[in-house]
C-alpha cells in the first residue's frame, strides 16, 4: 500500500480527491452490494413462506386418510360410573357397559406401637434380635429387606419405599401405614420375614399380617403355609415334594401354552377363512373373464416386491416367473432364473436391442470347466498342464498342491514352496446361448404383467381383493412356535381344512364360501364352531395358568433345566426356604389388629362380555373407557355416533390454514412496485431517522415477489388442485357441491379473492346468513363428504409436492430456487470483494501519485528558501 500523505504541503484536501476520483468503482461495489442485500431478503421472503407451504404440505398429509375424517363421539349415561372416549375405530350405536368390580392397590393399616417418633429405633420398641431378614413380594418380583435392632421407623420407611412400595410412618397415630403403587392383584403385596428375627421384627413394627384370627388362635392367612406346605419329614422328602409341584407347574404352563396358541391360531382362521372364499370368489372371476389369469396371479402374488426384476413366461396351460440373478452369459447378458417343481434351476439370458428398444430371451445351456486363478485372483489365459494329482506346470515352472489349503505353490530350487506364486483349482459354472436358440417368446415384465390383472378389477374388487390377499398371506406365512405342524389347530392344519373345505363345496349349492362357512361354524354343532373352540380353549389355559399361579414359588426352579448346576443350588435355596416358612408357620408372631385390604382386579362388562384388566382403563374395539364406580347388576349405557362438528372442525381448519396462506401469497404477487427504491448504503442511512430507513426498507421487502414467476406457478398449482372435481359413485362433486366458494374479485378483500368461504359458517360474516351445506352433506352422507375431502387433499398434496421436488436449482420439499439464489448469493461476496480490491488498488495509486506531488513540490520550496537566502 502507497503512504498516503494528505496536503501537507500543497493543502489540497487528498482524501476527498482521491475519493471522487475512483467513485465510479465504489459506484460499481455499491451495486453489487445493494443486488445481494435485495436477494438476501428475497431468500428469507421465500424461506418464510415455504415454512408455511411444507406445513400445509405435512398437515393434509393425513387429511387423504378416512382416519382423518372417521371422527366419533360419544355419551355415557351416567358420568359418575364411568367417561368414555371414541376412537376413530369406535362402532356407531348404543352399546351395554356393567362396573362388576373396581380395581384396587393392596393396602395395610399397621397396628398400634410405641414409637413415639420417627427417630424411634427398634430397640426401644422391645426388639432384641440380630439381624432381620424380610423380603417384599410383588407380583412375581422379591425384594430383600435387612434391619436390625438400631434401625429407626424412618429406616424402615425408606427400606420399604426403595422395596417399591408407598409407606409412611404416623407417630400421631403410632401406625405404619403401607400400600402398592399400582392397582390390581398381580401388584398386590406381602413382608414376611426370611428367619425368625425378621419375623420378630415384623411383630415389634404392628406390621406382622396373619390374615384374621380363629377362636383357636391360629391366622387364616399365615404367609408361611405356602412354602411350608411342601416340607416333608427329611430334606429328601421336602425335595420330592418340590420336584412334584415343579413338575405339576410344568405341566399346566405346557398345557396353558398349547391352548393359548390353538385358540389363537382359530381365532385368525375364522378371519382366514372368509378371506379365502373372498379371493378364490375374485380368482373365478378373473379366470372368467380369461382363462389362466387366476394362476398367473396367483405366481405374481408369491414374487411380491421382487416383480420389479422379474418376467412371467407362458408354458403351454400355466406360466413360469424368472426372477432377475446378478449372473451373466459368457457375452454379459443378465440371467433370469426360474426353479420348477423339482428344485431345479432353469436361466434364459436377456439380449437387449437398444436399436428398436426391446429386449429378447433365450434359454441357456449350463456347464461346468475347470479354472485356474493365480495369486492375485486373475484366471490364467492359458490353463497349466496337469502332471498328476498333485503336479501342475506352466512354461517350465512346476506348481506342487499343499493340502493344507488346496493350493498350488511355485517349487523353489531348494525344494520350498513359494507362498507368493500360486494356482487356486476350482470349478466355474458358465452359462452360453445355444447357437440355436429361438426368441422365447409370450415373455412380459411381472410388474407390468400384475398391474394389468389388478387394473382389470373395479375398485370395489379391488379393495376386497388386497384387504383379502393380505389376510390369506398372514395367516399362511405365520409361523407356529409352540405346536408342532401334525396338531389339529396349526396354521398348517386349519389352513388345509379350509382349502380342502372351499374345494369340496365348489361344485355344490352354495359353492365353496358356503362350504367354508359352514365349517366355521362347526358343521351344525354350535360346540364345535371354530370361535366357540377358540373360547373354550382361552378358558381353559386361563384356569391352568391361575393354577400354576398357585404353585407360583416354584417358577424360578422350573425355568432351570433340570441336573444343571443351576437347577441344584436353586433347589437347595428353595429348600431352605421351605424349613425356615416351616419354623416360622409355628412360631411367628402376628398382630391381631393389622389390617390389609388386598389388591384387586377390575372386572367389566361390555355387551354382556367379561373383561378384566389391574387397573380401571380399558380399551376395547375403539373405546377408550375409564371405570368410576361399580353399577352392580344394573348397566348404563354408552352412545357412539359420527362427531359431525369434529368432521365440520376438520374441513375449516384445513381451509383455513390453505387461506392464510394463498392470501399471503396472493398478497405476495399483487404488491405494490417499489419501483426505483432500492436498499440503502451505510452512507445513505446517516442521512436518514430510524423511522424513515425502516419504511423504506419496508417498501422494498413487500415487493420483493411481485409477479413472481415461481410464486406464480405455486399458486396455480394450488388453485387448480382446489378447483378439481371429484368422482363419487358414478356423481362429481367439487367444494361448491357442498357450499364451499371463493367470493370473486368483486366481493373479497383486497388479496382475498382467492380464499374458500363455507356458506353458513358463523364465523364468517360474508357467509354466515347463508345455508350450512356442509353440516347438512356431513349430518346425511358423511362417507361421500369424507371421500371428496380424501381425494381433494390427495391433489392439492400431489400438487404441492411436485412443485417441492429436488432440481438442480432447488432442494427437496422447497418451493423455491434455494440452490440459484444460494450460488447468486456467494457469486454477489466474490464479485463485492473483486471490487473493493479494485478500489483499494486505484486508491494506493492515486495516494502514490499525490506523494510523489507533495514530494516535489517540498523540494521546489526548499530550492526557493535557498535561493531566496542569497539574495538577503
Amino acid at each position: 500500500m502507497a503512504i498516503r500523505l494528505s496536503g501537507m504541503t500543497s493543502g489540497l484536501d487528498t482524501d476527498s480527491i482521491v475519493k471522487a476520483m475512483v467513485s465510479s468503482y465504489t459506484t460499481r461495489k455499491e451495486k453489487y452490494q445493494k443486488a445481494q442485500t435485495k436477494l438476501e431478503w428475497t431468500q428469507d421472503a421465500w424461506k418464510s413462506l415455504n415454512t408455511k407451504v411444507y406445513s400445509l404440505y405435512s398437515n393434509i398429509s393425513n387429511l387423504r386418510f378416512s382416519t382423518a375424517y372417521n371422527l366419533k363421539k360419544t355419551s355415557v349415561s351416567d358420568t359418575t360410573k364411568a367417561t368414555v372416549k371414541a376412537g376413530s375405530g369406535a362402532p356407531s350405536g348404543t352399546q351395554s357397559l356393567k362396573i362388576k368390580q373396581m380395581a384396587k392397590a393392596g393396602y395395610m393399616t399397621g397396628a398400634e406401637i410405641k414409637a413415639d417418633s420417627e427417630k424411634t429405633t427398634l430397640a426401644q420398641l422391645g426388639y432384641t434380635g440380630g439381624d432381620a431378614k424380610l423380603e417384599v413380594k410383588m407380583g412375581d418380583e422379591t425384594k430383600s429387606i435387612t434391619l436390625s435392632a438400631s434401625s429407626t421407623m424412618n429406616d424402615v420407611v425408606k427400606e420399604l419405599r426403595n422395596a417399591g412400595l408407598d409407606a409412611n410412618y404416623d407417630s400421631s397415630y403410632k401406625r405404619f401405614y403401607i400400600s402398592s403403587k399400582k392397582t390390581g392383584v398381580a401388584n398386590d403385596f406381602t413382608i414376611t420375614g426370611s428367619n425368625i428375627d425378621g419375623a420378630s421384627a415384623l411383630y415389634s413394627l404392628g406390621i406382622a399380617y396373619g390374615g384374621e384370627k380363629t377362636a383357636t388362635g391360629t391366622y387364616t392367612s399365615n404367609p408361611y403355609d405356602e412354602y411350608a406346605a411342601l416340607h416333608g419329614a427329611s430334606d429328601d422328602e421336602t425335595k420330592a415334594k418340590i420336584e412334584a409341584a415343579v413338575t405339576s407347574y410344568n405341566n399346566l404352563t405346557t398345557d396353558a401354552a398349547k391352548w393359548n396358541a390353538q385358540s389363537k391360531n382359530l381365532m385368525n382362521a375364522v378371519n382366514y377363512g372368509y378371506s379365502y372364499a373372498t379371493l378364490q370368489g375374485i380368482y373365478e372371476k378373473l379366470d372368467a373373464n380369461k382363462a389362466g389369469d387366476s394362476d398367473k396371479l396367483k405366481l405374481l402374488e408369491k414374487l411380491g416386491s421382487s416383480r420389479d426384476g422379474a418376467v412371467i413366461s407362458k408354458n403351454g396351460d400355466s406360466y413360469d416367473t424368472y426372477t432377475k440373478t446378478t449372473l451373466t452369459d459368457t457375452a454379459g447378458h443378465t440371467l433370469y432364473k426360474y426353479i420348477d417343481s423339482d428344485n431345479n434351476s432353469h436361466y434364459i439370458a436377456a439380449v437387449a436391442d437398444t436399436d428398436k428398444d426391446t429386449t429378447s430371451y433365450y434359454d441357456v445351456t449350463e456347464s461346468t470347466r475347470t479354472a485356474y486363478t493365480d495369486a492375485d485372483g486373475k484366471e490364467l489365459e492359458t490353463a497349466p498342464t496337469v502332471v498328476d494329482d498333485t503336479t501342475l506346470t506352466v512354461g517350465d515352472k512346476t506348481y506342487k498342491k499343499d493340502e493344507t489349503d488346496g493350493k498350488y505353490y511355485l517349487q523353489k530350487e531348494d525344494g520350498t514352496a513359494d507362498k507368493t506364486d500360486s494356482i487356486t483349482v476350482s470349478q466355474k459354472t458358465e452359462y452360453t446361448i445355444a447357437a440355436d436358440a429361438v426368441n422365447k417368446t409370450d415373455i412380459e415384465s411381472a410388474s407390468a404383467a400384475y398391474d394389468a390383472i389388478i387394473k382389470s378389477m373395479d375398485e370395489k374388487t379391488k379393495s376386497s381383493y388386497d384387504e383379502a390377499l393380505a389376510s390369506v398371506q398372514a395367516f399362511e406365512t405365520s409361523k407356529d412356535e409352540v405346536l408342532g405342524s401334525d396338531d389339529e389347530y396349526s396354521v398348517a392344519s386349519l389352513t388345509k381344512a379350509i382349502q380342502n373345505a372351499y374345494a369340496a363345496g365348489k361344485d355344490k349349492v352354495g359353492g365353496g364360501k358356503e362350504a367354508v362357512e359352514q365349517l366355521l361354524a362347526g358343521n351344525g354343532k354350535e360346540a364345535d364352531g371354530f370361535v366357540n373352540k377358540a373360547n373354550k380353549l382361552e378358558k381353559d389355559a386361563e384356569d391352568n395358568t391361575k393354577k400354576a399361579a398357585d404353585s407360583n414359588i416354584v417358577k424360578e426352579l422350573a425355568s432351570k433345566q433340570k441336573d444343571s448346576a443351576e437347577y441344584t443350588q436353586a433347589l437347595n435355596d428353595l429348600l431352605d426356604r421351605v424349613n425356615t416358612a416351616y419354623t416360622l408357620q409355628n412360631k411367628a408372631l402376628f398382630n391381631s389388629q393389622v389390617k390389609k385390604v388386598a389388591g384387586q382386579d377390575s372386572e367389566i362388562e361390555l355387551n354382556g362380555v367379561k373383561y378384566t384388566g389391574d387397573s380401571n382403563s380399558y380399551s376395547i374395539n375403539g373405546l377408550t373407557i375409564e371405570a368410576l364406580a361399580e353399577t352392580g347388576d344394573s348397566a348404563i349405557s354408552i352412545t357412539t355416533s359420527t362427531d359431525t362438528q369434529g368432521v365440520y372442525d376438520k374441513v375449516k381448519d384445513f381451509l383455513t390454514e390453505y387461506n392464510n396462506i394463498i392470501n399471503e401469497m396472493t398478497k405476495l404477487y399483487n404488491a405494490d412496485s417499489a419501483g426505483s427504491y432500492e436498499p440503502l448504503t451505510d452512507d445513505e442511512k446517516d442521512q436518514m431517522s430510524d423511522k424513515e430507513i425502516e419504511k423504506w426498507e419496508t417498501k422494498i421487502k413487500d415487493s420483493l415477489l411481485r409477479r413472481d414467476s415461481t410464486l406464480g406457478s405455486v399458486m396455480t398449482a394450488m388453485q387448480t388442485a382446489m378447483m378439481s372435481s371429484v368422482e363419487i359413485g358414478g356423481k362429481k362433486y367439487s367444494l361448491s357441491s357442498f357450499g364451499i366458494s371463493t367470493l370473486g374479485f368483486l366481493n373479497a378483500a383486497e388479496n382475498e379473492q382467492n380464499a374458500y368461504h363455507i356458506d353458513g359458517d358463523e364465523d364468517d360474516a360474508n357467509t354466515s346468513g347463508k345455508t350450512d351445506k356442509l353440516m347438512a352433506a356431513i349430518n346425511d352422507d358423511p362417507d361421500t363428504v369424507m371421500q371428496f375431502m380424501q381425494q381433494l387433499s390427495t391433489n392439492l398434496y400431489s400438487a404441492i409436492g411436485d412443485k417441492m421436488k429436488s432440481t438442480d436449482l432447488s432442494s427437496a420439499f422447497t418451493i423455491y430456487n434455494d440452490k440459484q439464489m444460494k450460488t447468486e448469493y456467494t457469486n454477489y461476496t466474490k464479485t463485492i470483494k473483486e471490487w473493493e480490491t479494485k478500489i483499494s488498488d486505484r486508491e494506493d495509486y492515486y495516494y502514490n501519485k499525490f506523494t510523489q506531488m507533495e514530494s516535489a513540490m517540498t523540494k521546489l520550496n526548499s530550492t526557493q528558501s535557498s535561493i531566496s537566502s542569497y539574495f538577503s
